[in-house]
C-alpha cells in the first residue's frame, strides 16, 4: 500500500509542473495578444514587421528577457510594463510555439 502511494504521489509530482506549463501558456497567449500581437503578429504569426519569435531557441531566454525589459531598436522597453509572471508566461507561449 505504502508504495503505491508513493508512486501515486511520483505521479501527481511530475504532471503538476506540466499543468503550470500549460496555464503558463495560455496566460502567455494572452499576454502577448494584448501587448505583443500588433508587431510581431497575431497567434505569433510573423507579419516581416518585426523578428519571427517563433525562431528564439531554448537557449536564448536571457536574449528575450533583456530585449522585452530594455528594448531594442524600435521596440520599446517593456520592464515597467509586464511582470517578471508576464514575461515567464509569453516566453512559455513562444517556446510553446517554436520551430
Amino acid at each position: 500500500m505504502l508504495r503505491h502511494a508513493i508512486v501515486i504521489l511520483g505521479l501527481v509530482a511530475a504532471v503538476a509542473p506540466l499543468r503550470a506549463q500549460e496555464g503558463d501558456v495560455e496566460a502567455g497567449s494572452a499576454v502577448y495578444e494584448e501587448n505583443c500581437a500588433t508587431c510581431h503578429g497575431e497567434k505569433l504569426r510573423a507579419t516581416g514587421a518585426a523578428p519571427d519569435l517563433k525562431g528564439l531557441g531554448a537557449d536564448q531566454r536571457e536574449k528575450f528577457e533583456t530585449m522585452v525589459s530594455q528594448g531594442k531598436g524600435q521596440m520599446p522597453s517593456w520592464g515597467g510594463v509586464l511582470s517578471d509572471d508576464d514575461r515567464a508566461a509569453v516566453w512559455a507561449y513562444i517556446r510553446s510555439r517554436a520551430r
